[in-house]
């Protein structure tokens, strides 16, 4: 099994993008609070 780093850090970050967006349908508020915290961070 000839896997590189790369490539297993590759996966998991996408799997825990997908995680965190499948979770969101689970805690709508959690989603909305920390959208706001970004918008507000971002000074827009």
């Amino acid at each position: 099994m000839n896997i590189s780093i790369l490539r297993l850090v590759s996966y998991a970050l996408a799997t825990a993008v997908l995680g965190i967006i499948f979770s969101a349908y689970f805690a709508p508020e959690l989603t909305v609070a920390i959208t706001n915290q970004v918008w507000a961070l971002c000074g827009w």
